[in-house]
């Protein structure tokens, strides 16, 4: 049993790619990027403890799951989010749904998927749609950009079980996902709006140092004593590894600054207003630092340079007040209309 005219195509990133390809099999066209911004995806936290890969981790995103519930919440469509304790009542449920013919969103651990190219890190949050099921196997629509080629997957039923039970200190629980019903779409104005808000507050308005553009600026507090805490071996493991969050996790580059800047631009579209338009271009300016914030970090960490990292956490300062700035501005204009 297969879902027929499932779009499965590749996309920017891994959730609101599943969310955009499983929209559209509902025939409702709208960006990925636009999916982004009015799921408040753009965030920033950093958690500084050993967390995946034993390193400090920066999420410059919200937390996962999230972008699909206020995305649905906003725009008015209808789904079902399920978890479950035990895993054969999880895979049952799954083949209850699929019979029904529609395409089902799992969170799954990547090292679990045979198929996933990257084999040298965990990761116990990624999106795949599941569109059918062929004997003991299941059809697997995984739009992550890694894979050039736009075909479907296999996996076997005891494989996607253990991707959906990983043994990893973040488990999703065999989370699944759907949509029930697309035909009462909400005003797209009024969720635009109510989305760049809340993204303002996440970045400004929580009180912990950990969170928004003054989590930005704790990154590089921590930075300056990396070598110090860890060691110099693990202050480079950690370094690699935020460079891998914020290029190579499918984040359109730059921590998904690059997706926001798009957004803010088809905002003004749909808002006609113009007025939104600088901040796009801010936004711009705010991800090509990020990006070169990258290229310096790779520098450093492939000629293992001796010299300590207090550069780096120059550039993060300064992006950490560019980002500042930039949604102070965004709340004021938001205000003001």
């Amino acid at each position: 049993m297969r879902i027929e005219n499932y779009p499965h195509k590749t996309r920017i990133h891994c959730e609101t790619g599943s969310i955009k390809n499983m929209i559209d099999f509902y025939s409702f066209s709208i960006s990925e990027e636009m999916i982004f911004g009015i799921g408040s995806g753009y965030d920033f936290i950093h958690f500084p403890f050993p967390m995946f890969n034993k390193c400090e981790t920066p999420l410059f995103r919200n937390i996962p799951g999230k972008i699909f519930l206020n995305f649905t919440k906003r725009m008015g469509i209808k789904k079902k989010i399920y978890k479950f304790s035990n895993p054969d009542k999880a895979m049952k449920a799954l083949d209850a749904v699929l019979e029904k013919g529609i395409p089902v969103g799992l969170v799954v651990e990547i090292l679990s998927l045979p198929f996933f190219p990257l084999k040298d890190r965990s990761f116990p949050a990624h999106t795949i749609v599941i569109v059918g099921k062929e004997k003991d196997e299941y059809i697997v629509s995984d739009c992550d950009y890694h894979f050039p080629i736009e075909e479907l997957h296999l996996i076997k039923e005891e494989k996607l079980k253990e991707a959906r039970y990983p043994k990893t200190l973040f488990s999703p629980k065999g989370k699944m996902f759907y949509l029930v019903d697309v035909s009462q779409i909400k005003n797209i104005k009024k969720a635009i709006r109510i989305a760049i808000k809340d993204t303002c507050h996440q970045m400004l308005g929580i009180p912990f140092p950990y969170f928004g553009a003054q989590g930005i600026r704790f990154l590089a507090k921590r930075m300056r004593k990396y070598e110090k805490i860890y060691g110099r071996e693990r202050a480079l493991d950690n370094l690699k590894w935020q460079l891998q969050t914020s290029e190579e996790a499918g984040t359109g580059g730059s921590g998904y600054r690059y997706m926001y800047a798009t957004f803010l631009k088809e905002a003004a579209y749909y808002l006609q207003d113009d007025s939104l338009l600088p901040f796009a271009d801010e936004m711009r300016k705010v991800a090509d630092q990020w990006q070169f914030f990258a290229v310096e970090g790779r520098r450093y960490y492939k000629n293992q340079e001796n010299k300590d990292m207090n550069f780096l956490a120059d550039i993060l300062v300064n992006i950490a007040e560019m980002e500042k700035k930039l949604f102070v501005d965004l709340r004021k204009w938001l205000y003001n209309k």
